[in-house]
């Protein structure tokens, strides 16, 4: 069964949004899948979020709405014929706003709140407050479920430098986050800070959040502050400047008189912030005893609280390691454990296999599969046809070919390639290359929300919801799962529902979505990670090092019988001639590869072919560059053993393929030097040469050619400890591990 969400709107910035990215994170490590359904999705957030029009529930999915005020989704919910729940964040006192349209939206909201428990399994609150107001509307099967932080995201290693800096001062500063509205008591933070004022004149309050410049309420708080000095109205941030404002906080200040549950005070905490806050409504709850809530706004005495907390660094010290201990209560997995009590009896558990098999049946999953070029895509394969001897394999993929756009190439359904099973399942959204790009530099190199990393993973895509749904629905089919390549939707969205059960193969190299925090699920949680080379286990270990047990196992090589004139016949080359096989596209460091050679050209009239092959994304000219496109298993073979040299010119790798298929025919490989793992493999085998530069990519090109036979023959020997029968054994042995332990 699935668990979808229905929320009013969905974009940056909104609390409700954010909560249900959260439910659906834990919703996968309990093994459901589900979406989420908005009336409102904000712009780019289109593969992240569909309209509730969309939504089609089967009678055992449960539907669980985020409650908007006088939102007309309630009426929806009512209507569909499946189990229904509700995720209540509380709706502010119409006292606050009287004689304005909100008053009475604020009281229908309540209204509406009491007129749907009759029909719902469960009721969700994000506090015991919150809980509290649901009974009082007579809904029952009530269940607290908080929020959860993810204190990593609030490091000081994440904060904007620029604002940072920009915001650093003699202080003290205080910090309040929230968007402008009169329930959360602005008035009061501007009278503290005139406290402040008189006994720190440097003294300065930043206010982050939303407002409505036109309003009553905010040029009232405007006027106000500017007679003050020292006040800022910082507006929506980045997350990354958000994280700065924490950052350069002396003391964090609440004196809202109406929190359902305050996201800001856990951020604070995170941040190690020193929280002061008025404790009211569900504000004490959220504390835990931690901090130091008030329950009379006396602004003096609160002032010279502040300046003590800024500069009593004992005192300070003291409160922080208190918030330290009270944010485990919103860690995930303290989450987790409150939503599966929420939702047992009303969601059956994911089934299990309960057959002890004679041969495992494991289901691989990889986002392109059949006639693909790339490297991981490549790997998978090879791996499926061998095991297939051994285990009942079934391919999970999809119909997409090009992995530049997703678009739907292959038929969908079930089809037989040699000894193994493939399943594909459409792509709903192909991909706009300059859209993703544009996020991409706007996510890259800095701390983000999980929003804003999970709209990139989505963007990254292929999305594919038929396969999450199989991997989802029909967990009692297979024994055990194999996962390829870590960086696609389909590891990010189906690894989770089968974490237990699942083996990954990373093929990761250093680049900037690893350091990504929604990948912590890829990484922690499967049950070994099968890597390639020693340098990625150690990479792991920098950007994820709660990652799950590795093991280096690599992949396998072995040369087929070649006839290098057979490929040269065949493409007319007749010289010597480099070698590079793969994806031709800026990614692989093409364009670099031929300027060097450009440059090679004019200096030296003798110099070697270039010889490309493979699946062209880029413009390819120059003198002396022959492609020669896409070739056969054979001729790829025979290409390989006839090389000069084979050149790999990516700086991300997480093993070459190629460099392997070359050592084992005896051809020495010429290796771009900002990959870790390609030098390893040089290093390792002494069967080639690295270059960083131009001067290095000649001079190592002249040192191949003349040591070629010696180093030709340190690449057999090296390629001699990368069997097949080495690799599949180590496969074999983890997931009878798995099986072993899935039916005891």
């Amino acid at each position: 069964m699935a668990v979808h969400q229905l929320i009013p709107s969905f974009g940056p910035g909104d609390a409700s949004g954010q909560a249900a990215l959260h439910l659906q994170l834990l919703l996968r490590r309990m093994g459901h899948a589900g979406d989420i359904y908005a009336e409102e999705v904000g712009a780019g957030l289109e593969g992240m979020a569909r309209h509730v029009f969309a939504l089609r529930p089967k009678p055992d999915d449960l539907v669980l709405y985020h409650h908007g005020i006088a939102s007309p989704l309630s009426g929806r919910l009512m209507h569909m014929d499946c189990k229904r729940g509700v995720v209540f964040h509380n709706i502010s006192p119409a006292r606050f706003y009287p004689g304005t349209p909100l008053e009475h939206a604020l009281v229908a909201g309540r209204a509406q709140v009491a007129a749907m428990a009759p029909f719902l399994d469960v009721s969700i609150g994000d506090s015991d407050y919150n809980c509290a107001e649901l009974r009082v509307a007579g809904h029952r099967n009530v269940h607290t479920v908080q929020l959860f932080i993810e204190p990593e995201r609030f490091a000081a290693s994440g904060a904007d430098a620029e604002m940072l800096a920009g915001l650093s001062g003699p202080g003290p500063t205080l910090v309040s986050v929230s968007r402008v509205m009169p329930h959360k008591r602005f008035e009061d933070l501007l009278a503290l800070h005139r406290e402040l004022l008189r006994i720190r004149p440097q003294a300065r309050l930043l206010l982050v959040g939303g407002y409505e410049a036109g309003s009553r309420y905010f040029k009232g708080l405007q006027k106000e502050a500017k007679a003050l000095g020292g006040v800022e109205f910082l507006g929506r941030l980045t997350h990354a400047q958000l994280v700065a404002v924490y950052r350069s906080a002396s003391v964090f200040v609440s004196m809202s008189e109406h929190e359902g549950f305050s996201v800001p005070i856990i951020e604070a905490m995170a941040s190690q912030v020193p929280v002061m806050a008025y404790a009211a409504a569900a504000v004490p709850e959220t504390m835990g005893g931690a901090g130091i809530g008030f329950d009379q706004k006396r602004f003096a005495f609160l002032a010279e609280l502040a300046v003590d907390l800024s500069e009593d660094l004992a005192l300070r010290q003291s409160v922080i390691e208190g918030q330290t201990r009270r944010l485990q209560h919103f860690s995930p997995a303290a989450t987790q454990v409150s939503l599966e009590k929420a939702l047992a009896g009303v969601v059956s558990p994911p089934p299990r296999p309960r057959r002890t098999p004679k041969r495992p049946r494991v289901a691989l999953v990889v986002q392109r599969y059949g006639e693909v070029t790339g490297g991981a895509e490549s790997h998978a394969a090879q791996v499926a046809e061998r095991l297939a001897p051994h285990w009942d394999i079934t391919v999970l993929t999809t119909c997409a070919k090009n992995h530049l756009t997703w678009e739907n190439v292959f038929p969908p359904g079930e089809e037989r390639m040699g000894r193994v099973k493939v399943l594909r399942f459409p792509v709903t959204r192909t991909r706009n290359m300059p859209a993703f790009n544009g996020l991409s530099g706007q996510v890259f190199d800095r701390s983000n929300e999980r929003l804003r990393e999970e709209q990139w993973v989505a963007e990254q895509g292929p999305l594919s919801p038929g396969l999450i749904d199989h991997l989802a629905t029909t967990q009692d089919a297979y024994d055990g799962y194999l996962f390829f390549t870590y960086l696609y939707a389909p590891t990010v969205m189906g690894l989770p529902l089968v974490a237990d059960r699942a083996m990954l193969v990373p093929t990761a190299h250093d680049e900037p979505p690893i350091r990504f925090g929604v990948y912590g699920d890829v990484f922690n949680r499967p049950r070994v990670l099968m890597c390639n080379t020693p340098e990625e286990v150690a990479m792991f270990g920098r950007f994820h090092p709660e990652h799950a047990r590795a093991r280096v196992v690599g992949v396998g090589v072995q040369a087929l019988p070649a006839a290098p004139e057979r490929f040269r016949e065949k493409h007319g080359v007749h010289g010597r001639y480099l070698l590079y096989v793969g994806r031709l596209e800026p990614g692989k460091g093409i364009p670099e590869l031929l300027t060097f050679y450009r440059k090679l050209r004019e200096r030296y009239a003798d110099a070697p072919e270039l010889v490309l092959a493979g699946e062209a994304h880029m413009e390819l000219h120059g003198e002396g560059v022959r492609h020669v496109g896409r070739i056969e298993e054979q001729d790829k073979h025979d290409a390989l053993a006839g090389a000069l040299a084979v050149v790999v010119p990516s700086k991300f790798e997480s093993l070459s393929l190629l460099t392997l298929e070359a050592f084992a025919h005896g051809t020495p490989v010429l290796v771009n030097g900002y990959s870790d793992v390609l030098v390893g493999q040089v290093e390792r085998s002494g069967a080639g040469r690295v270059y960083r530069g131009l001067a290095s990519f000649i001079e190592g090109l002249r040192e191949v050619g003349e040591a070629r036979d010696a180093l030709g023959k340190r690449a057999r020997t090296y390629a001699q400890g990368h069997t097949w029968p080495q690799v599949v054994a180590a496969y074999r042995e983890e997931m009878a591990r798995i099986v072993e332990e899935t039916h005891r």
